[in-house]
């Protein structure tokens, strides 16, 4: 368990100003990335933050209690009777943390149905380099944000498809070159991952240099 460096601030007491502290948030959550952030302490203004691993789609219990810090990261209380796992307090979202998009997301679907989708990412073959949970709503450029900062590849250079290119017709089975990729198979970035209708594990095409800018931080 890595600690997070982060700027030391003034102790706050846990009931908190109306204005930070909230009562009746979600009580269940997903991890949606991997990783989590926690104060293990009963205040959620204490340093120091641990970052865990935790695979995607792990359910974390929470109070309903919500804190808004200074910088505008929202984190929960634990429910520590019904995730004895973990403790304290628990990030959901928001700046500060070296992660693109929310850590956690309600387990509760939404109005329209199922609000999230499992997303898995593979580089030539499986297994899948990433997984993470995005809302409906988000778009294919917020998906490539929260690939990106954890993989360490640029969004500049990074293109994911739903298929891969045909087959070459010399009689090899080598496949043809990634060019090659049917035009409705390739997502673009102003797509919500509704309309991009994925339904399988996803193809990247990184037009850089792959082995010298792949740094996993998870």
């Amino acid at each position: 368990r890595a600690r997070v460096r982060v700027p030391r601030r003034r102790a706050m007491a846990p009931s908190g100003d109306a204005k930070e502290m909230a009562q009746d948030g979600p009580t269940v959550f997903m991890v949606a990335q991997g990783v989590i952030f926690l104060r293990r302490s009963k205040d959620p203004s204490a340093e120091p933050t641990f970052r865990c691993k935790r695979a995607v789609g792990t359910m974390i219990c929470t109070t309903g209690r919500q804190w808004t810090g200074p910088s505008g990261g929202v984190w929960a209380e634990v429910d520590e009777a019904r995730c004895p796992a973990e403790s304290g307090w628990v990030a959901v979202q928001g700046p500060g943390f070296p992660v693109s998009g929310p850590m956690l997301v309600t387990s509760r679907p939404g109005e329209d149905g199922d609000a999230y989708q499992d997303i898995r990412i593979r580089w030539c073959k499986d297994p899948p380099i990433f997984e993470c949970v995005m809302p409906m709503t988000a778009t294919v450029g917020d998906l490539v944000k929260a690939f990106c900062s954890q993989t360490g590849l640029s969004p500049k250079e990074t293109i994911f498809t739903k298929g891969l290119p045909g087959k070459a017709p010399n009689g090899t089975g080598a496949r043809l070159p990634m060019d090659y990729t049917s035009p409705k198979d390739v997502l673009f970035n102003h797509m919500t991952i509704r309309e991009a209708s994925i339904t399988d594990t996803l193809n990247l095409v990184y037009v850089g240099h792959f082995d010298e800018d792949y740094r996993p931080r998870v």
